[in-house]
């Protein structure tokens, strides 16, 4: 999606969700960092602002109403949530796949991707899903685009 919008003129900045909370430990109350990710990717995404930046893509999960207004107030616009769909034996595949995980933390990492894949369907907050499963990087990545800008209400790209 960052080189679809670039190529297009756009723009775009990336934050990765995971990073913005990447510290430890965690208070009890946000044992995922919602609040800590969301200071961060304000002061970020005002960064890249400065920068030039116009549009910026969230790469992360988004488990609630709640956490998607707190993202959306701290970069102070709407916060278009795309959710990607695959089963649960395409998400161990593509994890597996990434060989960065092992032992127990590949088995944390499998049984968590499960716990977010049913949560996410049962409570989505998505405004569009595009599945995931049998297409490429890059066809993907089109179509997230092109229903992001249908759902943001543009069309220049």
């Amino acid at each position: 999606m960052f080189d679809l919008c670039t190529d297009a003129g756009d723009n775009p900045a990336l934050i990765d969700l995971d990073r913005m909370g990447a510290a430890w430990p965690a208070p009890d109350d946000d044992p995922h960092q919602t609040r800590l990710k969301a200071a961060n990717a304000a002061a970020v995404w005002g960064n890249f602002r400065a920068a030039g930046s116009r549009r910026l893509i969230i790469a992360g999960v988004v488990e609630s109403a709640a956490e998607q207004q707190l993202l959306s107030r701290a970069v102070g616009m709407p916060v278009v949530i795309c959710r990607l769909d695959a089963s649960a034996q395409v998400l161990e595949q593509r994890i597996r796949g990434r060989g960065r995980d092992h032992g127990a933390d590949l088995v944390k990492l499998i049984r968590r991707a499960e716990e977010l894949q049913t949560q996410l369907a049962d409570h989505d907050v998505a405004e569009f899903v595009v599945e995931a499963a049998d297409r490429s990087v890059d066809e993907i990545a089109s179509n997230v685009l092109d229903r992001w800008n249908s759902a943001s209400g543009r069309a220049d790209l």
